[in-house]
């Protein structure tokens, strides 16, 4: 019969036999589940002897099988300490592996072969193994490779970063220059800092003082409007920028959004859009070497297509070349390629009270710095302030330079301060909390959690009473902590990962708030939090009593 077949008809006949002859391919066993790398760039800025630039990088894949994996650097990077990180990567256990990188205060010199390049020392970090590796390199802009071999397939991250070259004589560097208090009632109080960093060799010799009205006056450039900065300090050196509740309800940030020292940096294709009320705005943001193109819209009108690319991070800033109206406009930011930090906005046209320095105190007025960083802690008490937008210039002398910084601080009859849910979600015996939830998406191993429900409530920065309420994690236990005290308590081993705050919790008893309890299961070092006196019945798992975390809503 098959001899009497049109050949059509018999091709049909052997892919049909074909295919009942052999197993259809599993595209998991064909082509292996993807590795995930995140990021695959990342920029550390001006790297020096001031302190270590950081970053993170998380590693993951959805197989079930275990691959394993191995950390190279490119050629010339030497390793001084430690052994070369290697390990088995299950798809239970995302790796976190953090960076860190400085350079040295001098270059070498000419005995050594190696006249004028620094050393540049690479840390990295994971599970409490440390490796550190150095490289000769000539002050500027650099690009080095970090490899990853996972399961005989090959991943690289890409560090960009600038070589400072520091001068014998002394030079000021002051961050930030504008310091946003937000928004407070009247009675309140809020400290923030400054840092101060000496870029050059010999020491720097400085001192603070505040401008007086008359001066002020002469500077209405500086305070021309209301500034609103997005700096998020409690996501610092998390790498994923969630943004902070005080001051920023007219801000809404879509795409996908990492963090730099605390700032929020626009990936490809990210969105920020700006509601606000005033005669224009000022943008500031940061040029950097993987800076792209960015398009700026007002009120769907486009204003500006502009460039973000700099050899070096350095700040700049996009003023309207036209006022508008004074009313309701949004200022829609679009960055297309490469990624651009935004620092804040200023609100042009909104009334400016020149502050008249008795509702803030500065600390320590003078100073000298060598390498480290030193840093100003100023206080704000709006007690004698009546509702307004306020304003003051500090002015900082040094020998090696001068700086303007702007502090801005609004004053309501209310406080400011709002309560923030608290949303539970449980994974095998851990139980994370989060009151960013659209947040946690970013998270590499947050979709293993399951969602049960609002736990209790917190108050947001700057409540009267409440301090910052921060998460731990870690990885290899896959256990979340949770304490007010920035160490831990002395309760944490240094597999723990910081996360940041998630809200404020109130220290002592405050109306209307409840007991937070702490269970603790050793092993396996599990601890457990709830508003139940009884805790769920989790005694009955081994766990015992471990005191009050906190008060809660």
């Amino acid at each position: 019969m098959i001899g009497k077949m049109r050949p059509k008809y018999l091709w049909m006949f052997f892919v049909l036999l074909m295919a009942a002859t052999f197993e259809p391919l599993d595209p998991v066993k064909s082509w292996g589940a993807a590795v995930l790398l995140q990021p695959e760039s990342i920029v550390m800025g001006d790297i020096g002897a001031g302190k270590l630039k950081q970053g993170t990088i998380v590693l993951s894949h959805d197989d079930s099988v275990r691959k394993a994996w191995s950390v190279d650097l490119e050629d010339g990077w030497l390793c001084k300490a430690g052994q070369p990180l290697t390990g088995m990567l299950e798809n239970t256990r995302p790796l976190q592996i953090k960076i860190s990188m400085k350079s040295s205060l001098v270059p070498a010199g000419e005995d050594n072969n190696h006249h004028g390049l620094y050393t540049v020392v690479l840390n990295l970090d994971l599970d409490n193994r440390h490796v550190i590796y150095h490289k000769k390199l000539a002050g500027g802009n650099h690009r080095e490779m970090i490899i990853l071999n996972v399961g005989g397939e090959r991943k690289v991250v890409e560090l960009s970063f600038y070589v400072m070259e520091y001068p014998l004589a002394p030079v000021l560097a002051v961050s930030p220059c504008r310091l946003d208090f937000g928004a407070l009632g009247q009675g309140q109080k809020m400290v923030k800092k400054i840092e101060i960093t000496n870029r050059g060799r010999q020491a720097l010799k400085w001192k603070i003082r505040q401008k007086n009205n008359f001066q002020q006056m002469a500077d209405s450039e500086a305070l021309s409007g209301r500034y609103v900065s997005f700096l998020h300090s409690e996501t610092r050196e998390t790498g994923q920028y969630r943004p902070g509740n005080a001051g920023k309800e007219s801000a809404e940030f879509t795409g996908h959004w990492s963090e730099i020292d605390g700032y929020p940096e626009a990936q490809q294709n990210s969105v920020l859009k700006y509601r606000f009320s005033g005669a224009g705005v000022i943008l500031y943001y940061w040029k950097s070497p993987a800076g792209g193109k960015f398009t700026l819209y007002l009120d769907n009108r486009i204003i500006a297509n502009i460039d973000a690319f700099n050899e070096h991070t350095a700040a700049a800033e996009y003023r309207l070349h036209e006022p508008v109206g004074i009313g309701t406009h949004t200022l829609t930011l679009v960055n297309n390629l490469g990624r651009v930090v935004i620092e804040g906005i200023k609100i042009v046209g909104r009334e400016i009270t020149p502050g008249n320095g008795k509702w803030l105190k500065i600390y320590p007025e003078i100073g000298v710095t060598t390498r480290e960083i030193d840093y100003l802690h100023i206080s704000v008490d709006t007690t004698r302030l009546p509702p307004g937008t306020y304003g003051q210039l500090l002015s900082v002398e040094s020998n090696g330079g001068e700086a303007t910084i702007e502090l801005y601080v609004e004053v309501s009859l209310e406080p400011a301060f709002k309560i923030l849910d608290v949303y539970r979600y449980s994974f095998g015996n851990d139980v994370l909390f989060s009151t960013n939830p659209e947040g946690e998406t970013r998270t590499a191993y947050f979709r293993n959690y399951r969602k049960e429900g609002i736990a209790f409530r917190l108050f947001s920065p700057g409540g009267p009473g409440t301090t910052e309420f921060y998460r731990w994690y870690n990885p290899r236990k896959q256990l979340h902590f949770y304490s007010y005290e920035t160490s831990g308590g002395g309760k944490l081993s240094r597999e723990y990962v910081f996360e940041g705050t998630i809200g404020n919790i109130a220290t002592s008893r405050l109306p209307n708030t409840r007991e937070l309890y702490r269970w603790h299961h050793s092993p396996p070092g599990q601890y457990f939090f709830s508003t139940d006196p009884r805790g769920e019945g989790i005694q009955k798992k081994g766990c015992k009593y471990d005191g009050i975390a906190g008060f809660v809503r």
